[in-house]
């Protein structure tokens, strides 16, 4: 591995196209997600199911977020990391033509689930190519640059979800997103260098099983890394607080205010511009203080405005009362999303694969049971999607207090 030797000397692969590249292939996932939401009531109708039925959908492609990236850590450290990445590509792609071709919900919960297996390896990779390639507090700094390509997903993809959605039909939307898969696989073959060797000779590749036992060793050994496990559940947890209010917002700001769903998708960017810009300032304010100075601050941050938005979600039936202390909570995750990848993956070294793999396990799968509860909980209020906001957010300073601690008494 490459990796720049302190935070003043820049890497050769320090360049905006590359940044761009790693940017998009990330951005797979939130494109997925946020492409679709404004079309959540027209999905119902076409299915004839409930809001419930289509939240569940999320729900089911979290599932498959969780459980592709097991896979793709290890495929990432064995056979280096464009050919499991062009392999998922693959399986996005043809998953996305069949969640157009969907008839009934049962078929379209199946394709979306097979879309985040395919989509995951972008994660996945792109944070082992960081970790490959920059030392801790470079890498955060990568991240933060990553988020700035990424947010601008969370921006564009509701507002082109809606206007698609209220011109097309809901099918489109994932034509669109098979499309850009493959123009991504393009991209990848063309342009993304190859950052890890294979660590096995091609005359030498193992089979499956032969290569199950060391797998489930290395994970085994990551899970009793406190510091790794510290950072990634706190992250994974935040994670879980923005994936409830992505779960939720559809019902809660299109059906319960009536905000149209082409306007929806302004108050979903106005969001995603916190995020970025706070992702921005995270970069500066990494020349002054450590990493872990400012996730601790940010963290508490975020506790305060969470509880302010379940309190005001149960006491004023008000769309403002809602949205400004939500924009406030969601620009924390600008600060704590590149700040817990770069602190958990920073010394991980020969498996940051499979030390990637993992994060995102843990973090989507917490994902899916805050958006499950989120459905399970529907009560036609805000507060469902707000409950579990705050309760995420809670665990989240818990399990990085808990850290702290110990830290200390070590």
């Amino acid at each position: 591995m490459i990796k720049s030797m302190n935070q003043d000397t820049k890497s050769p692969h320090e360049t905006i196209p590359f940044i761009i590249l790693l940017g998009s292939l990330t951005a797979f996932d939130p494109l997925s997600i946020d492409m679709y939401l404004p079309a959540f009531p027209q999905i119902g109708k076409s299915f004839s199911v409930g809001a419930s039925s289509i939240e569940l959908s999320l729900s089911a492609f979290f599932i498959g977020l969780a459980l592709g990236q097991l896979i793709y850590g290890p495929l990432a450290d064995i056979y280096g990391r464009k050919k499991p990445l062009i392999l998922g590509m693959l399986i996005y792609f043809f998953a996305s033509i069949g969640c157009s071709f969907s008839t009934n919900i049962e078929m379209f919960i199946t394709f979306r689930v097979l879309q985040a297996l395919g989509g995951c390896s972008g994660m996945v990779i792109t944070r082992a190519i960081v970790s490959d390639l920059f030392d801790k507090k470079r890498a955060a700094h990568i991240y933060s640059m990553l988020m700035l390509v990424m947010g601008v997903a969370p921006i564009l993809a509701p507002l082109l979800g809606g206007y698609l959605t209220k011109f097309f039909g809901w099918r489109i939307i994932f034509d669109v997103l098979g499309l850009l898969s493959l123009i991504s696989i393009a991209c990848t073959l063309l342009f993304l260098p190859e950052t890890h060797k294979p660590t096995l000779a091609k005359t030498a590749r193992p089979g499956f099983f032969s290569l199950l036992k060391p797998t489930l060793i290395g994970y085994y050994d990551l899970c009793k890394d406190r510091v790794f496990m510290s950072y990634s559940l706190s992250g994974g947890l935040m994670r879980a607080a923005m994936f409830a209010y992505i779960a939720g917002s559809p019902f809660v700001f299109i059906t319960l205010f009536g905000v149209p769903p082409e306007k929806y998708g302004l108050i979903f960017g106005t969001n995603a511009v916190g995020i970025i810009g706070s992702s921005q300032i995270n970069r500066f304010l990494l020349r002054r203080f450590s990493l872990e100075t400012i996730y601790k601050n940010v963290m508490y941050a975020s506790l305060l405005m969470a509880l302010i938005l379940v309190i005001n979600s149960i006491f004023f039936h008000s769309l403002f009362a809602l949205l400004i202390p939500l924009f406030l909570l969601m620009t924390t995750m600008g600060f704590i999303f590149p700040n817990s990848a770069a602190l958990g993956l920073a010394h991980q070294g020969h498996r940051a694969g499979m030390a990637s793999a993992l994060l995102g396990t843990l973090q989507w799968s917490i994902a899916f049971f805050s958006s499950f509860f989120v459905s399970f909980f529907h009560n036609n209020t805000p507060t469902p999607m707000t409950g579990v906001i705050f309760t995420s957010t809670l665990m989240a300073a818990l399990c990085l207090a808990l850290i702290t601690k110990r830290k200390i008494e070590n």
